[in-house]
């Protein structure tokens, strides 16, 4: 059986986590980029890098696209609903030590190696 992970890289209150929730993939809805979740919407959808698992890691976008609609008009985004009591609220718990550094190095490829100068 595969699960939806809900991804959201980052909290008002606590930025160096990162929050998931998953959800069994037959009750979820089908992940799509755009799809409204809770207050947020799917930024982007990402196989699991680890081909044995059907996992698929739905990236939530805390902003619902409008911080660059907002920055277009020359406005900035005054309320986020991202704090880690919504999160908790919602389901979402703080992933642990090695999904953070999984997700963080092969999902959202953040921590790529510095390449080496010749």
């Amino acid at each position: 059986m595969s699960n939806v992970i809900y991804v959201v890289p980052w909290a008002i209150c606590d930025t160096d986590s990162i929050y998931i929730k998953k959800v069994s993939s037959d009750i979820a809805p089908k992940p799509e980029v755009g799809l409204e979740i809770e207050d947020w919407c799917i930024r982007n959808v990402i196989p699991n890098p680890d081909k044995r698992s059907k996992d698929v890691y739905a990236i939530i976008d805390v902003y619902n696209g409008y911080k660059e609609k907002l920055n277009e008009k020359g406005m900035s985004v005054f309320s986020l609903s991202n704090s880690a009591d919504k999160l908790q609220e919602y389901g979402y718990i703080k992933a642990t030590d090695a999904e953070t550094e999984y997700i963080r190095q092969r999902v959202l490829k953040l921590d790529k190696p510095a390449k080496k100068k010749k």
